[in-house]
């Protein structure tokens, strides 16, 4: 007689074994945590992540590279290829290069008049509230720096900015158009160029492909005001510049130990002044490794998605999107109808509304809470459990399975992998989701399994747990 097995959750399933290749998946979803009456204990639900649709289209079809929403103006800046774009319309300038990540940030009046600088990794690009665009480069400015990186900072009245040189410029006070020649510091107390730089509340951090280190504002009277704090520096270098990014709350990044090389290479969460958290899971630092020195074209973002703050890291050669969510400390995928990645290289958030930049097509989109579908086109909800052998290597028989959640207006597909010598999964069952028992029959017979559950339709998608239905024999 076949036994009812106690619900499995769908995230932090007690009862399987990773026994085989295949990795525990969620595709398209985002995590629900609703409070149990058994204290400081919580339901983890997998729900369908909110579809995108068209809301900007500048005329363009170039390479994304980045966007910011400004408070000051109500507008939403983008570049896409030499072009700087607010909302749809295109800004007088045109950059000196075409490629690579583009970084903001936002100078307060007190310089004089409140502007956005726009860095591209070569020239400033300041932009006056009304739109006006100054270019300072070094035919600008003779002291602008050369190899400049981004992002660029603001702190205390001065601009900084990075070079490949391993020095930190500054402006003049209350200024983002004056540089001087001799106003800078070193980073890296080690061999090695510098990276990037990232302000973190008050200090700066100064990112090298070994070292991490901080500075503060020390109020120098000649040269740089920054000094360096030696006893806060971190052994731990910048895997990649497009990997790093932060919203309001946090900021993560893809960091290596320089002695390990690709193999050494893990996500960090900057948690408070010189503490780091590696967030990362061991199926995440295997796509990391496989990355190899292509992890420089990784893009990533942070943003709120659903209420939940995520950190959507884009690879290259694994071609898929990790999005770790930090309420669960999980790492869902994220993709497309059409593409196994989600191909949104730059986030803002504007009055409540997310913001999203496609890496190549010229759109702007926004998620969009009344609708499961991208841009028109239905998009695939795959959630796989680990493999399981259910208490016994012998043969066995899934007599049924029903699944634990909300009723939706389609039907869930059960698929099912009984050869962790392939990743092949064949369709065997279908579950009525607006059907009270939310149940298949008839699964087939296996000695281990690995189970995948799909939903494509264009509804909501909210699921708790799976309850299999196992009949053992010889036992």
């Amino acid at each position: 007689m076949a036994k009812r097995l106690t619900p499995i959750p769908f995230v932090g399933n007690p009862e399987s074994r990773n026994l085989g290749i295949q990795d525990q998946r969620y595709v398209n979803i985002v995590f629900e945590r609703v409070p149990t009456e058994v204290l400081k204990q919580h339901t983890i639900y997998c729900v369908k992540r909110p579809g995108i649709s068209n809301e900007i289209q500048p005329v363009t079809t170039s390479t994304g590279r980045g966007i910011h929403s400004w408070a000051l103006t109500g507008s939403t800046y983008s570049v896409f290829g030499n072009a700087i774009f607010s909302e749809t319309s295109t800004l007088t300038a045109s950059m000196n290069t075409s490629s690579g990540r583009c970084w903001f940030v936002e100078i307060p009046p007190s310089t004089g008049a409140a502007q956005l600088v726009i860095c591209d990794g070569q020239d400033n690009y300041n932009i006056t509230s009304t739109g006006v665009i100054t270019q300072i480069d070094q035919a600008d400015d003779a002291d602008y720096p050369t190899s400049t990186l981004g992002p660029v900072a603001y702190l205390d009245g001065y601009l900084f900015q990075g070079a490949s040189n391993g020095r930190i410029y500054n402006t003049a006070i209350n200024t983002v158009s004056s540089w001087i020649s001799g106003d800078y510091i070193t980073a890296d107390t080690h061999a090695g160029a510098l990276e990037a730089i990232y302000i973190q509340k008050d200090q700066i951090m100064g990112f090298t492909k070994n070292r991490i280190e901080f500075f503060f504002n020390n109020g120098n009277p000649t040269g740089s005001p920054l000094l360096r704090i030696d006893q806060n520096t971190i052994g731990l270098g910048l895997a990649s510049r497009e990997s790093l990014a932060w919203s309001g709350e946090a900021a993560c990044f893809v960091g290596e130990n320089a002695g390990d090389g690709d193999a050494g290479r893990a996500i960090y969460l900057v948690q408070s002044l010189s503490k780091l958290r590696d967030i990362s899971s061991p199926v995440i630092n295997r796509f990391l490794t496989a990355e190899g020195p292509s992890i420089s074209s990784c893009t990533a973002w942070m943003e709120r998605v659903a209420g939940q703050l995520v950190y959507c890291l884009n690879l290259a050669v694994a071609n898929r999107s990790f999005v770790y969510h930090f309420e669960t400390g999980l790492w869902p995928e994220w993709e497309t109808s059409s593409q196994a990645r989600f191909n949104c290289v730059s986030a803002t958030s504007r009055n409540g509304a997310l913001y999203l930049q496609d890496a190549s097509n010229g759109r702007i989109y926004t998620f969009n809470a009344s609708t499961f579908r991208d841009s028109g086109s239905d998009f695939r909800v795959t959630l796989q459990p680990t493999r399981s052998e259910f208490g016994t290597p012998l043969r066995k028989q899934e007599t049924g399975l029903s699944i634990i959640g909300d009723s939706t207006l389609s039907t869930v597909q059960v698929y099912a992998n009984d050869d962790d010598a392939t990743t092949t999964y064949t369709q065997v069952g279908e579950i009525d989701m607006t059907s009270p028992q939310k149940r298949t029959t008839r699964l087939g017979g296996f000695y281990n399994r690995a189970h995948q559950f799909r939903y494509e339709a264009n509804s909501s998608f909210r699921v708790q747990a799976w309850q299999p239905e196992i009949k053992k024999y010889g036992v």
